[in-house]
């Protein structure tokens, strides 16, 4: 499996990392540049912009938004949008309020993207060996990416709690 991601901070590095231990490859992007150097070294594929991280991904691809909850995750959302293609699915990572990830879900439903959002606790420790991931999704693509989030969370520590949005009402409960 091979999916991109974009965020590299203490939480997405780690996690960058833990996938690639898991022989997951990973087409990874960061606003700075060094952490994506770090992760490069470890077997990464680093691009310097969000174009050529898609084009590194076949389709229908997976990226995953390890960014901070508001307005940077919207942001990154619509500079991905224009080089994405229906089917393609992006995974929001972030401590999102569920009801942006609601809002989130229905602008990218109508272009034909699907979109997920996945709760992680356990800090930068768990998302190094092994996080818990609250997930919420249609159960297709559930399914689609069930193998990954069991290869990254601690033993039995994910669940596919519902449709969009269950994961990030989860994880704001679990806060």
């Amino acid at each position: 499996m091979k999916i991109g991601y974009i965020g590299l901070g203490r939480m997405g590095k780690n996690m960058v990392l833990h996938l690639l231990e898991e022989g997951i490859e990973v087409v990874a992007w960061n606003r700075s540049p060094e952490p994506v150097e770090e992760v490069v070294k470890e077997g990464a594929i680093g691009v310097e912009n969000i174009e050529d991280l898609v084009s590194k991904l076949d389709s229908p691809r997976i990226i995953w938004l390890m960014l901070p909850a508001g307005e940077i995750t919207d942001e990154y959302i619509d500079k991905v949008l224009p080089f994405l293609e229906k089917g393609d699915l992006i995974i929001d990572g972030a401590n999102s309020f569920y009801k942006d990830t609601l809002r989130r879900n229905e602008k990218l439903a109508a272009r034909g993207i699907h979109f997920m959002d996945i709760g992680v606790s356990g800090g930068p420790r768990g998302s190094r060996t092994g996080a818990c991931l609250m997930i919420g999704g249609a159960q297709e693509d559930y399914r689609r990416i069930e193998e990954l989030c069991k290869l990254i969370a601690a033993p039995d520590a994910y669940k596919h709690l519902g449709p969009t949005g269950a994961g990030h009402f989860a994880k704001m409960v679990h806060n």
